[in-house]
Formats: structure tokens, C-alpha cells, sequence
């Protein structure tokens, strides 16, 4: 059903779904006896199950701008698009759109993603670097030389001793999952080699960072950055220095490819994609429209895939704990997943079917200058606390190979929460001279969860880094509490000295909540 010859009854060819408050009534039984001779009806049919294989009892499609929702659902079902030359008197209230999606990797798919970097660089002020008060971040220490079309050879570079510290470079930056072993890394023992050629060559290289490479070199940048790669790993590498740089890598670069759809190194995430159905309608009434010399355009139906929130959201990537940093720090991404790629910038999110999406958790993560939300004035003081334990809950639930990690990996973030805050804190927990300090000491042991303490991590008991296992946070009404601020001893505080100082982060925090 993904070729444009459609089979349609009767009552489908004289369905006009440009019309306002255009709707579908169908009972089962029809539907279940029509589907086999009519594609509409039985695109409608495989929508009329629920995700357990129960065939739902009632049944109603209401448009909704350029989607059909069935039973009144959060999320569509079928999209409408249509070409660009219709002519028909409600055409305007349907989105120009691509019922087939491109190849991966063809120059059709490469081009969209040039013209979403393009037009955000020319129209998207909002999505500019921002003047901050510290000094802009030196590049990270090495990037891939990804060479050009013509002349593809890839090395490391070594930024600080190929030139001066404030010398801007242009680079893509890989968020992917590492996934099983063995990993390809740069090792002490390797950086030479690989600042001379990597082996991109190689059939035993990683097919994602392969990928990566190529498509960095046709988005027209020079330079890559891969965590990998541009880190030395082992016992004798840099990742402790370089580790906490990541807040300065990824907010500095020009855009982050994100490997949404790949479980691994070896996956890729430009390999064929899944094809969704659609079907071409008949124009109703395009006669008329365009002045009685007939109608142009074409009107399509099909398998609705803008599903940023499944898509990405619930990717194998999204699920790995260095990537809720990595893409909030972003100032825009582009995520390759099964079935299309999604843009994300301070704008929104774009689809490879040409659709806008909207997210409330994809706009406040997705905004270029993240936190911006929490320093707003907009912003009441509760929902700021909210958006804090939201992130901190969210995070508490994602994988890491190392649990030692568990501190590391959202450092990045958490200082930039804490300049938007104006408060001190670090391991999850802020003090902002208010309530914060205790209401962030909150935290408890999630739902049903037994992860007992890593004694191996380094943050203090008081903090839920140095636990195993997902959190969640007490709730208290906000200015309903009487905090006992004089068994409440903040680690940041200056007063008393070094030593004072110690022996708070020893003792930790003692909490007494009372009910006004």
C-alpha cells in the first residue's frame, strides 16, 4: 500500500477530508468486511487496535488540522499532506508534505538536513551562541579531521597545538550508544596513529562513526567530535579532565548527530529505513477552486510516523545517561531513527515528512540556552522545582556502563542549572540561600526500587549520586513548611573556614521539616 495507485470504495472516493470538521463514523464490521478491497478503509482497520491487540469497540477519525485522530487519542493516527500546487477551497488547512521519505544518505535526505542548518543559521537569532560572562570555552583538546568529498582522509587533530586556544572551529559532535564490546577507542598507545589517518576504511570500523564521518563531510563541516576517539581512554588516559569539559564540547558545537536508532557502534544510522504506507485521495471540489479550469495538486493519506516522543524520546540512545546532557546542552541536533530524521532546535522540531512537532519536554530540553526557564521571571518559583526534579527523576532512570559515572555524567548540565539558579551545590543538590537546599535533600528511594550504595562513587551519603537505583522526590506544599534552618548545614557555606567547610561535607545535612 506505499505505491500511489489507491483502491477505494465508494464511500472513501467521496470522503472530502479538507472540509472543516471533517469526520469518519465506521463500525467494525464494515470496516473488517471493506478493508480487503479498499485501502483507506483498511489503513483505518490496522489503526483500530489498541497496542495489546484488542480491536477497540467504537470508532470515529476527527481531523485535526493535518492529522486524523481516532476516539478522541492524545496522539494521531494517519497524516494528510498534500503537494504544493493544490488548488481546492480548503487546501490551505492541510500541511504541504512528503508522503514517501527519502533514501538515508541520499542526496535528497542530505539536503533537507542542509536546509534545516541553513535556514536555522539565517532566521533563528534565538538559536545563536549567547554572550555569557565567563570566558568563551576553549575547543575540545582533539577533533576528527573528516577531510572533504574529494579527498576523504580522517585523522585526530590536536586543537591546542594546531592553533591558538581562541581560534573558533566549526564541528559536529556524535551522541551515540557505545553499546557491547569491544569498543573502538583512542589509547595512549594509538593516539599517534591516529593523528596521522583513521582507519575509516577498515571493515572492522564501527559503521556508526563511519556514518558520522560521512555525514559531517556533507553537512559541508570539517570537523568532528567523538567521545571515543577524541578522549583517551584507559588507565592512562584523559578522561577525568576531559570528561568535565562536556558542558563546553557539546553547547560549542554547531550541531550534534545524534545516532538515535543504533543500539551500538557497529549499528550505523544511515543504513535503509522503514518505509510507511500511504495512498493518494481524490481532490474534491479542485474544479471549482481553481475558476472552473480544473483541478491541480494531489492529496495524500498516511501511516502517521512524526513521533518525536517514541521516535527519540524512548530511543536505545535516550536511554543511556550521558545522552539527557548531551542533548540538553545542544544548541541544535539532528536525530537519525528508523524511520526519518527529526531536527531540533530553540524553533521546535522539524520531520523529514515536513511536519512541525510539539513537546512540552522536547521545547524545555531542546532550547538552545538551557536552563532558560529557570532563571525566567516568567517562571514561578514552584515549577522551577518541578523542572529540577523532573530532570533529576529522569536521569535517576537511564543506563550507565559505569555506576561510577553516575555524578559525572550530568556535571555539565548541573552547572549550567546552577548559573541559572544563582545557587552553589553539586552531586543533585542546590543551595540558593531559600528553601532549595532542604527541599533538594528530599529525595528518596524510588518506588519498589532495592539498589543498595556504591560505595565505590565519590559523592557524599546525603547526595542520591552515591546510590544505585531511580529516585523520587517527597512532595511538600511550597510555602507550607517550617524548615529547622539551624539543623540544616549547607557544604557551601564560607563561614567557619576550610575546616568548617570539611567537616560539613563529612557530617552532611540534617533535615526537620515541620508543618506550618
Amino acid at each position: 500500500m506505499s505505491t500511489l495507485a489507491a483502491r477505494l470504495c465508494d464511500r472513501c472516493q467521496g470522503f472530502d477530508v479538507c472540509k472543516p470538521f471533517f469526520n469518519i463514523i465506521d463500525t467494525l464490521p464494515d470496516l473488517k468486511s471493506s478493508q480487503s478491497s479498499c485501502d483507506f478503509c483498511k489503513m483505518r482497520w490496522e489503526v483500530c487496535h489498541s497496542p495489546n491487540g484488542e480491536p477497540v469497540q467504537s470508532i470515529r477519525f476527527d481531523r485535526e488540522q493535518s492529522t486524523l485522530k481516532l476516539n478522541e487519542s492524545l496522539l494521531p493516527v494517519i497524516s494528510i499532506c498534500r503537494s504544493p500546487d493544490l488548488v481546492s477551497p480548503h487546501a490551505n488547512a492541510i500541511q504541504i508534505g512528503l508522503p514517501r521519505i527519502a533514501e538515508a544518505a541520499s542526496w535528497q535526505h542530505l539536503s533537507t538536513l542542509r536546509r534545516w542548518l541553513s535556514d536555522c543559521d539565517k532566521n533563528h537569532p534565538k538559536c545563536r551562541p549567547v554572550e555569557r560572562s565567563r570566558p568563551a570555552p576553549r575547543p575540545p583538546t582533539r577533533l576528527i579531521d573528516v577531510g572533504t568529498i574529494a579527498k576523504p582522509l580522517a585523522r585526530l587533530l590536536d586543537t591546542q597545538a594546531s592553533s591558538p586556544a581562541s581560534v573558533p572551529y566549526k564541528y559536529a559532535a556524535l551522541s551515540h550508544p557505545w553499546g557491547p564490546e569491544p569498543h573502538f577507542c583512542t589509547f595512549s598507545s594509538t593516539l599517534d596513529q591516529h593523528k596521522q589517518r583513521i582507519p575509516v576504511e577498515r571493515s572492522d570500523f564501527p559503521a556508526t562513526f563511519r556514518d558520522a564521518i560521512a555525514t559531517t563531510r556533507e553537512l559541508g563541516l570539517r570537523h568532528l567530535w567523538i567521545d571515543s576517539i577524541c578522549i583517551v581512554q584507559g588507565p592512562d588516559g584523559d578522561f577525568g579532565v576531559e570528561s568535565k569539559r562536556m558542558e563546553d564540547v557539546f553547547s560549542s558545537a554547531y550541531c550534534v548527530i545524534a545516532a538515535s536508532r543504533a543500539r551500538g557502534q557497529t549499528d550505523g544510522f544511515q543504513g535503509p529505513r522503514k518505509q510507511r504506507q500511504f495512498l493518494e485521495l481524490p481532490v474534491k471540489n479542485a474544479g471549482a477552486a481553481a475558476g472552473g479550469q480544473g483541478g491541480t495538486g494531489r492529496l495524500f493519506v498516511c501511516q502517521f510516523i512524526d513521533d518525536f516522543g517514541e521516535h527519540v524520546l524512548n530511543s536505545p540512545l535516550s536511554r543511556r545517561g550521558w545522552v539527557l546532557q548531551e542533548r540538553a546542552l545542544a544548541r541544535r541536533s539532528i536525530y537519525f531513527t528508523d524511520w526519518q530524521a527529526y531536527w531540533e532546535c530553540g524553533e521546535g522540531v522539524r520531520c523529514e515528512t515536513l511536519s512541525m512537532v510539539n513537546d512540552k519536554l522536547a521545547s524545555f530540553l531542546g532550547n538552545p540556552h538551557f536552563p532558560s526557564k529557570l532563571s525566567s521571571n516568567l517562571t514561578d518559583r514552584g515549577e522551577k522545582i518541578r523542572f529540577y526534579e523532573d530532570i533529576y527523576k529522569r536521569y535517576s532512570r537511564l543506563d550507565l556502563s559505569r555506576i561510577t559515572d553516575r555524578a559525572v555524567a550530568i556535571a555539565g548540565l548541573e552547572r549550567r542549572m546552577l548559573t541559572d539558579l544563582n545557587a552553589r551545590g553539586g552531586f543533585g543538590i542546590f543551595d540558593d540561600g531559600r528553601s532549595l537546599l532542604p527541599r533538594t535533600l528530599l529525595w528518596r528511594r524510588g518506588e519498589g526500587d532495592a539498589a543498595a550504595a556504591n560505595r565505590r562513587a565519590r559523592p557524599p551519603s546525603w547526595s542520591w549520586a552515591a546510590y544505585d537505583g531511580v529516585i523520587d522526590f517527597l512532595t511538600l506544599p511550597l510555602g507550607e513548611v517550617d524548615w529547622r534552618e539551624d539543623q540544616i548545614y549547607s557544604p557551601w557555606k564560607t563561614v567557619g573556614g576550610r575546616e568548617e567547610r570539611k567537616r560539613r561535607r563529612r557530617t552532611g545535612c540534617v533535615l526537620s521539616p515541620t508543618r506550618s
